[in-house]
């Protein structure tokens, strides 16, 4: 019995033993779980800090990624793809030259089968000077003595000959018989001194100055050089040469400008010039047989003011530029027109800096609709179907849909702001870029127009910049005179002769 109860109460301390080591596994069970817990809870947070730094760094890498991009289409920039010109060039970065003609696939110079197109000899009346070679006396062959078969080959050549004339101008005095009144005939102002040079020479110089954009001192010494030393003109007198051509032009200017302001369509653009060291204005107001040029110390309203072109614009005209947003100003009546060609351009500038696909179709798109209406023309067409009208406004919408979707995704951020801008521009001047789709008679670019500013762009490289404003208009008065000859067919040195005559070609002769 003692046995027995010994016996139990082993049992019982034996399972009170087992019942502690029971719950101390239990509670070991619930600390490694409570660890196991914290540890999936560490490497959780371990894991949220690293996922987060690597997005940070994956944020901080396409940042820059997107910088870099931004910045290789920024240095890319050119004549394609923005407003700058050939001459602005980066040293070191080639050239692009823009030239909207589409390559044939043919090889260069003239094409098989082509004719040969050589200059004709003379008639026997224009020959003006013959000279004749003879064979030595006696024969190379065996040295007989030569006679004259009387057979002939002629080679006719052109040249130019320049010669100094010294020219005297007689006026010869006469008296009445009746009253004794002493007569001669008028002396014109051109031959006031005793000794001065002749209006070829004078337009000669012109032309160096006004179209070769020569400079001054380089006309002195090209004159110089053509005539053997013979007329060495001061550098006074050529700049009074400037001054004296200007000044003869006003009317011819004033008539100008009112034929031209009762024109249907004209093209207008301005640029930047350099006058004393400072920035300044230089415009150009023309069509194709009408260029008008002026020059202002500043790009501002007062200067379009005093130019008094296109406030005097009527509805019904149409003026072409480069979405120069002045021409929108409400005291301003005429229609407005905006250039394609610099549209494609932001388009493409965008394409570049943003990578993005809107205005790469958009670009595809214009230069599409421009060849179809060109083979329409060809097929004597008037203009585009009304479906075809309607279909390209959807394509326009639908673009321009596609690039505010665009605009919204992640990307390169840097053009964003450009991007809106385009968008919101082309949104808003539809009419205006787009009115050649409807009519036929309405250009698609200002390209005459930057085709005419060429010239100042030259002089600025060739000359360098004006004195003063009073210069640049000299040179924009001559040049008006010069252009508006040579698109209506008149010869620059026959104009710029009579000009120097003091009898210059006037308005109403070149276009009545």
């Amino acid at each position: 019995m003692n046995q027995d109860m010994s016996i139990y109460k082993k049992f019982e301390k034996i399972s009170a033993e087992n019942l502690g080591l029971k719950d101390r596994i239990l509670g070991y069970q619930e600390k490694i779980h409570d660890l196991r817990r914290s540890q999936k809870k560490a490497l959780k947070e371990l894991k949220d800090f690293y996922d987060e730094q690597i997005a940070k760094k994956d944020a901080i890498i396409k940042a820059l990624s997107d910088k870099y991009a931004h910045s290789v289409a920024v240095a890319s920039h050119d004549g394609t793809n923005t407003g700058i010109s050939t001459a602005a060039t980066p040293i070191g970065k080639k050239k692009v030259i823009p030239n909207l003609r589409k390559r044939s696939g043919k090889k260069r110079g003239g094409q098989p089968g082509h004719a040969k197109h050589s200059l004709q000899p003379f008639e026997q009346e224009d020959v003006t000077e013959t000279i004749t070679h003879s064979p030595e006396n006696a024969c190379a062959s065996c040295g007989g003595r030569l006679t004259d078969s009387m057979e002939v080959i002629t080679k006719d050549e052109y040249d130019v000959e320049i010669r100094t004339v010294k020219r005297r101008h007689e006026y010869r005095i006469c008296s009445c018989a009746r009253c004794g009144t002493k007569t001669r005939q008028p002396i014109p102002k051109t031959l006031k001194e005793p000794n001065q040079y002749g209006s070829n020479v004078q337009a000669l110089a012109l032309s160096l100055m006004n179209t070769g954009n020569v400079a001054i001192n380089k006309v002195r010494t090209l004159l110089s050089g053509m005539t053997g030393g013979a007329m060495v003109q001061s550098e006074g007198f050529i700049a009074k040469l400037q001054r004296r051509a200007a000044a003869a032009l006003f009317m011819f200017v004033a008539e100008l400008k009112t034929l031209l302001i009762h024109r249907p369509l004209i093209y207008w653009d301005e640029t930047v010039v350099m006058i004393n060291t400072k920035r300044a204005c230089f415009r150009f107001y023309g069509d194709e047989k009408i260029s008008l040029y002026t020059a202002h110390a500043r790009k501002n309203m007062e200067g379009l003011d005093d130019d008094g072109v296109l406030g005097l614009l009527q509805p019904k005209t149409s003026a072409m530029h480069d979405h120069n947003k002045v021409n929108y100003n409400a005291k301003f009546f005429f229609q407005n027109l905006e250039c394609n060609q610099h549209l494609q351009r932001d388009l493409q500038k965008n394409s570049d800096d943003t990578g993005h696909t809107w205005s790469v179709e958009f670009k595809k798109l214009i230069s599409g609709t421009i060849h179809d209406r060109k083979e329409a023309i060809v097929r004597g067409e008037p203009c585009f179907l009304p479906e075809y009208v309607e279909g390209f406004r959807y394509q326009v919408k639908s673009l321009l849909a596609k690039g505010w979707e665009e605009r919204e995704k992640p990307g390169r951020k840097e053009a964003a702001n450009f991007e809106r801008l385009l968008l919101t521009r082309i949104s808003k001047y539809y009419d205006n870029y787009f009115r050649w789709v409807e009519d036929f008679s309405l250009p698609t670019t200002n390209n005459l127009s930057e085709r005419g500013l060429r010239c100042i762009k030259s002089h600025m490289k060739i000359s360098g910049q004006f004195a003063n404003v009073a210069t640049a208009r000299y040179y924009a008065n001559i040049k008006t005179y010069i252009e508006t000859c040579r698109k209506n067919g008149i010869n620059e040195m026959a104009a710029l002769s009579r000009l120097c005559e003091g009898r210059p070609v006037t308005v109403s002769e070149i276009f009545d």
